[in-house]
């Protein structure tokens, strides 16, 4: 048919303008499919892309789910005719839906709610909903990137979320892990696409979604304990061998500050975020320092001369108990001193501040840089186990001290903090290096505790009450409770080998206040009608004694270890 037009040209010569009288779906279609041409997507790398023209014509992209393919014109439905409305009703025509250039044929994709429209003149309009053609392939649900669905923002829960990614809605959920730019103008910690139904903790027998474990060698040295003078040597008559003040008296046990070498222990720490965004977290840690030991041990037939020294109160001066003498007695001495330090806790942890930005470097330069500020909260324990041992074997030569003896003291101590920790730890990165400061305080109890042990056998006879220093008047076990200050400050630099493995090496300090240590509790103040068997009936004062004698006690040192997050 030839429909004359306006200016006289036939229908025919204008062909390509848009067909405005079409009179049914069929025909819509059959002049659809003319325009229409399926472009087959394009491989790159092994990924399959969309032809650019679908993001500049503005369309929704297809989505990847469920995938049919139509039946023939044939077997469609034919619609109904629709009726034409009245002059008056019309309203505006819609735009015109752009063309996609779809390969050999043309198709016209309707965008998301929209209609197709099929007559756009103003006496004449007619729309209808999209239906699949023949031979269409239909993809539903997701939206579909070559081999890849994309659910919404990506990557907002994992330590490494970029900034500016897809991850997050383009922000940076966590500041550790943040590696690009973007982030909410300069603000790393808003991350606001997270925050619906971000909570998320591990109630369940199940391994959480973030975390983060580290295990750490320990190098450390601690505040040497105060040591009385424990042996003695020199001396060439009986009452001056081994005597404190005597010139020719030098002590070989003791006098001094003891256990201050260093000593090995490892530490662990792990924890998990609570939210996607990683603003809440917990964590906990424990630390072990082994058994640190000084001792001293000598034997001797009389030559060098072994004593233990004390202060006589009977006599008022000081005075020695022989071990090795000449022609008096041989012995054997034994004196050991230990310590050892375990701590741990666990806190809550709450990002304060955030930030990331260009900043520059020790070298010079401008770099990206990420830095947060976390507050933390939470429960404290330390307990420092120490002891101080003497045991003489002894065999007298002469009436009536002649037989064997064996003497033994014992002084132990036992401290035990249980506090509230607060703590604030400052985070920095710039490329694969990183810094971490920590300084917390903990406030709470020390439980002092100090046993107090000594026993002689005369000739492997029982065991009786008493040695040298102690005695009946201190022997016991003895307790207290003492308000405590506990601070502890950190430095650690690390270097991530890849995005979930950091070697990182560092310095530590505890300091502990009221702290009670064997060498303190020791009273070299000696009431001999005390030694067993005990003079009946006993005189003199009662002495050693006990009372309490704390101090302050530190350990500090170097960390190296590794850190895996995920």
């Amino acid at each position: 048919m030839t429909v004359c037009l306006a200016n006289g040209a036939s229908a025919q010569q204008n062909s390509r303008q848009p067909n405005r009288s079409i009179g049914s779906k069929s025909q819509v279609e059959r002049v659809a499919r003319t325009r229409w041409q399926p472009v087959r997507p394009q491989s790159a790398s092994g990924n399959q892309f969309l032809d650019p023209h679908l993001k500049q014509a503005g369309h929704q992209i297809p989505v990847r789910g469920t995938v049919r393919r139509t039946q023939g014109l044939a077997e469609l439905p034919a619609p109904a005719q629709p009726k034409p409305l009245p002059q008056a009703d019309l309203k505006p025509s819609p735009k015109e839906v752009p063309m996609v250039d779809m390969g050999n044929e043309a198709y016209e994709v309707p965008m998301h709610g929209e209609q197709s429209v099929l007559e756009n003149s103003p006496g004449h309009h007619s729309t209808h909903s999209h239906q699949p053609m023949d031979g269409e392939v239909v993809y539903e649900s997701q939206p579909y990137m070559g081999d890849e669905v994309y659910e919404g923002a990506s990557g907002c829960d994992s330590i490494g979320c970029a900034c500016g990614g897809m991850g997050c809605d383009s922000m940076a959920c966590d500041s550790m892990g943040c590696d690009s730019v973007g982030c909410d103008n300069g603000s790393c910690g808003s991350c606001s696409s997270c925050r619906r139904g971000a909570w998320r903790p591990c109630l369940t027998l199940c391994f959480p979604q973030d975390g983060w474990a580290s295990f750490e060698y320990l190098l450390w040295s601690q505040r040497g304990m105060n040591l009385p003078p424990l042996v003695t040597t020199g001396g060439t008559t009986r009452p001056t061998a081994g005597v404190l003040g005597q010139s020719t008296t030098s002590t070989l046990f003791g006098g001094n500050r003891v256990l201050e070498d260093d000593f090995s222990g490892g530490r662990l720490q792990f924890g998990f975020w609570l939210d996607k965004c990683h603003k809440w977290g917990i964590g906990a840690e424990y630390f072990e320092l082994s058994e640190e030991t000084e001792s001293f041990r000598r034997s001797s037939t009389g030559n060098p001369v072994l004593a233990r020294p004390f202060f006589n109160v009977l006599t008022g001066r000081e005075d020695s108990e022989l071990i090795a003498f000449p022609n008096v007695l041989t012995g054997t001495i034994d004196a050991r001193a230990s310590s050892q330090l375990v701590g741990g806790g666990f806190n809550l942890r709450r990002q304060m501040s955030c930030y990331t930005g260009c900043g520059s470097g020790l070298c010079g330069g401008c770099g990206m840089i990420h830095s947060r500020t976390d507050f933390l909260f939470g429960y404290r324990y330390l307990q420092l186990d120490e002891s101080v041992q003497v045991t003489e074997d002894l065999v007298g030569l002469v009436a009536p001290d002649n037989g064997r003896f064996r003497i033994s003291d014992r002084f132990d101590t036992t401290n035990q903090f249980n506090g509230f920790d607060l703590g604030i730890l400052f985070n920095r990165r710039r490329g694969p290096w990183s810094i971490d400061c920590l300084a917390k305080l903990a406030i709470g109890n020390t439980h002092q505790v100090v046993d107090i042990r000594g026993t002689t056998s005369i000739d492997g006879g029982a065991a009786q009450q008493g040695g040298l220093l102690a005695q009946q008047s201190n022997i016991g076990r003895y307790s207290r409770d003492q308000f405590t200050i506990l601070p502890e400050l950190g430095v650690t630099a690390g270097y991530n080998l890849t995005r979930n493995f950091k070697l990182k090496a560092g310095y530590t300090m505890i300091f502990w206040s009221n702290v009670v240590r064997p060498g303190d509790q020791i009273d070299l103040d000696v009431n001999p009608n005390f030694l067993p068997p005990p003079a009946v009936p006993f005189t003199g004062a009662s002495r050693p004694a006990f009372a309490f004698d704390d101090t302050n006690y530190y350990a500090h040192g170097l960390t190296a270890g590794a850190e895996f997050t995920w």
